[in-house]
């Protein structure tokens, strides 16, 4: 099966011994006594006998646990969102072309990859077709919803942990990709040091990170009063702020969106540079889903690029390509040991 194959990545995130499916992982010589409904095995162990579930589609390392309460409540808050939202729509392919501009998909053939954060798995499903094996993870249970929409994929495995704790083995990945999850974590910088410590040599890391703007200006405004109204948000009961969020949503697409569209299409400068392009020509719904996210998720960082170059320049990646549009879309590799 594809995911004993991809198996041999991990690591148990105890004792860092491999890990092996069902009971045959203490005994080689036993058979093993226990599968899933597909064939695929219901647990995975070390040989020390750490043992981990793999029921309802997802490998579960998470052990019930969270290591504080701001990383419990931004697990609730995106297990939430992703299984309220849970459906794939054609406008994430849309959104995909962004995300994925400066990755040569061509050359993934035959790799192994994480897609680390993965929610609901939207890009996963459209990062999969281009790579043998990929992980999905997700610490909170979106990973529910993930093992749902990824069904169809024989080569990716659905896997729940927190990203700072990944079970793979270091230096093992092709490629790992991070969208929009390490601001969202207290300390950014060192869940991205975790991720590029899983890097094969020659290996690539995709991630994208909130941005602010350097200079004052309407989106500086725009992204103070966010700032203001998080204060509450983040503690409002998810459901409530889900209706809250229909007229907040509605307010910028019609103050915001809709007025820089038309002022894109007629040349009009003032209203062309308004800020939330990324949603000129989506659909309300993307805007509304992405203002819960905004204002739900407990810790929120946002950069300037010189926040973020020493964060490539000290783990020794190389930057292929960094371009901001209002958010750090940055590709980059881990150079291969010289011969």
């Amino acid at each position: 099966m594809v995911q004993r194959r991809l198996l041999e990545l991990f690591a148990c995130p105890r004792c860092g011994a491999p890990l092996a499916a069902g009971p045959e992982a203490a005994d080689p010589s036993s058979e093993p006594s226990t599968a899933g409904p597909s064939g695929d095995p219901a647990s995975v162990a070390c040989a020390r006998g750490h043992r981990f579930p793999a029921d309802h589609g997802y490998l579960d390392f998470s052990g019930g646990a969270v290591p504080d309460a701001t990383t419990a409540r931004t697990f609730e808050s995106f297990g939430y969102e992703w299984n309220t939202f849970d459906d794939v729509r054609e406008e994430d392919t849309e959104f995909a072309t962004v995300y994925f501009r400066d990755l040569d998909m061509a050359s993934l053939q035959g790799k192994v990859g994480l897609d680390a954060g993965c929610g609901k798995g939207r890009y996963t499903r459209l990062l999969a077709p281009h790579l043998d094996g990929l992980i999905a993870l997700d610490g909170s249970s979106a990973v529910e919803a993930a093992a749902r929409n990824l069904a169809s994929f024989p080569n990716v495995v659905v896997v729940r942990s927190d990203l700072r704790t990944v079970p793979v083995a270091p230096g093992r990945l092709d490629l790992v990709v991070c969208l929009g999850v390490l601001h969202h974590l207290a300390d950014p910088r060192q869940g991205f040091a975790g991720l590029v410590r899983l890097l094969a040599p020659g290996g690539r890391i995709l991630v994208y990170l909130y941005s602010r703007p350097a200079a004052f200006g309407v989106r500086r405004l725009a992204l103070a009063a966010a700032r203001l109204l998080r204060t509450v948000t983040v503690r409002t009961p998810h459901p409530l702020l889900r209706a809250l969020c229909v007229p907040v949503a509605a307010l910028l697409y019609v103050g915001v969106v809709r007025p820089g569209a038309i002022g894109a299409r007629t040349g009009v400068g003032p209203l062309a540079r308004l800020p939330m392009a990324t949603y000129r020509g989506k659909s309300f719904r993307s805007l509304f889903l992405d203002t819960f996210d905004r204002l739900s998720a407990p810790v929120e960082h946002r950069y300037v690029w010189p926040d973020l170059a020493p964060w490539f320049e000290e783990e020794g990646l190389v930057v292929e390509a960094a371009r901001e549009e209002a958010g750090w879309f940055v590709l980059a590799h881990l150079p291969a040991p010289q011969l």
